[in-house]
């Protein structure tokens, strides 16, 4: 009988080995792949209120309709990219069951679910100077005035196509990148943010 086919997340080589030390705390960046979420973008109508309430019921939260925001609740999180699209982001175990259920709850209705989870990876960057660091390759105000929390932008890092977030709590974003970018992007965070130093989060 042949082996089981193992998954591998794109930034796999980078990754910090089980049991390995995770940080010294004297880097001023740290980055971290998670890898292995569901990842599903959505196409609907927003200004029918059954697709609404029908996403609501099945993510405990409705599709964001405000420009470049993000909606989160019981472990989904969804972004607006579109006027009528999102893309949901829920963990592994989440996926197929998410997919499923949102099908049977918008049966009926003009919509479209396309899992695009394989395609596309997170990386999370943290630390003091992590809106310096991303400015040397992105084009957005990433000033907390501009750009914080509860809110998500498509933009470019690197000239590499991103989803770019703020997280809660401290300075730290989220980046959702296509797999086949996402060692050039890792490789490019490594270089640009030598001069603060440089970490591999758990």
């Amino acid at each position: 009988m042949s082996d089981p086919i193992q998954r591998e997340s794109p930034l796999v080589r980078h990754a910090v080995p089980a049991g390995a030390e995770t940080s010294r705390g004297n880097a001023g960046i740290t980055a971290s792949e998670h890898a292995f979420h569901g990842h599903l973008n959505l196409r609907g109508d927003a200004q029918d209120e059954r697709f609404v309430a029908g996403v609501r019921a099945m993510l405990g939260v409705a599709p964001p309709i405000t420009a470049n925001t993000v909606n989160e609740a019981q472990r989904n999180t969804v972004y607006w990219l579109g006027p009528d699209e999102w893309l949901i982001v829920t963990p592994d175990e989440r996926r197929v069951p998410v997919d499923t259920g949102l099908r049977s709850a918008l049966r009926g209705m003009r919509f479209a679910l396309t899992d695009v989870s394989g395609g596309q990876t997170v990386v999370v960057v943290r630390g003091a100077p992590v809106r310096d660091l991303l400015a040397k390759g992105c084009p957005l105000d990433l000033h907390p005035k501009a750009f914080d929390f509860g809110q998500c932008a498509q933009s470019h890092l690197a000239k590499a196509p991103i989803l770019l977030r703020p997280l809660a709590g401290e300075p730290a974003f989220e980046i959702i990148v296509r797999r086949s970018l996402a060692e050039y992007l890792w490789l490019w965070l490594e270089d640009a943010a030598a001069e603060y130093g440089f970490e591999v989060g758990a």
